[in-house]
């Protein structure tokens, strides 16, 4: 192992939770039924990827990007006051900067919501970049979006183990050649085997994390 690439949320933060009624909050605020299945359709896309999803959906006068807008002022609180790590997240990222792993985090949130959220939890300086969703241009589902990250670390893919919880984005990472530590997390919970399935290391939580067999 010579690189990790962390996700943020449900990985590093236990921040799933909003995200999981986000969009249905926003619609039910504007008077609209939101459908069931919206989850699921929204799940492998960015706040911004759903934003236009949403608006071509529901034919929205305004603009996805200011859909978007609305949305992260929702969010800004949360990012900013309320998320906190996950159990025991702290210490796996001291371990593996002590053994000079270099870290980046891999993230399909907004640029300003991340850094709100890294700097008050004191973790900003563990990664040597950010690579968001909406700087990349593309989404985690999609591979390339890996392949810009390995470039970035400059490192062979089988020296690389990422960090994720949501099945979407471990078999994207797993089609680039990537080693995957897959993090349980309850709002993935109803794909939890293919999860298992298709990453290389389950954990319940980072206690469980064996970094000396990574190493």
């Amino acid at each position: 192992m010579k690189a990790a690439i962390f996700d943020m949320d449900g990985t590093l933060l236990d921040s799933m939770w909003i995200w999981e009624k986000l969009a249905y909050n926003y619609l039910e605020s504007i008077d609209i039924v939101p459908p069931n299945d919206l989850r699921e359709k929204l799940k492998p896309l960015s706040l911004l990827e759903g934003c236009y999803y949403m608006k071509d959906k529901f034919k929205f006068q305004m603009s996805a990007e200011q859909i978007n807008h609305e949305m992260e002022k929702l969010l800004e609180i949360y990012y900013a006051e309320k998320f906190e790590l996950k159990p025991y997240a702290k210490e796996v990222l001291d371990k593996l900067k002590t053994n000079n792993i270099k870290m980046c985090l891999a993230t399909a949130t907004a640029d300003n919501l991340v850094s709100m959220a890294l700097k008050r939890l004191g973790i900003e300086n563990y990664f040597k970049f950010i690579q968001t969703s909406n700087n990349a241009g593309i989404g985690k589902q999609n591979p390339e979006f890996f392949k810009m990250v390995i470039k970035k670390l400059n490192f062979d893919a089988r020296d690389i183990w990422v960090f994720e919880d949501a099945l979407h984005c471990i078999k994207s990472a797993k089609e680039c050649g990537l080693n995957v530590v897959a993090v349980k997390e309850d709002s993935a919970k109803k794909d939890l085997e293919e999860i298992k399935k298709n990453a290389d290391i389950f954990i319940n939580d980072f206690n469980d994390l064996k970094i000396e067999n990574l190493i």
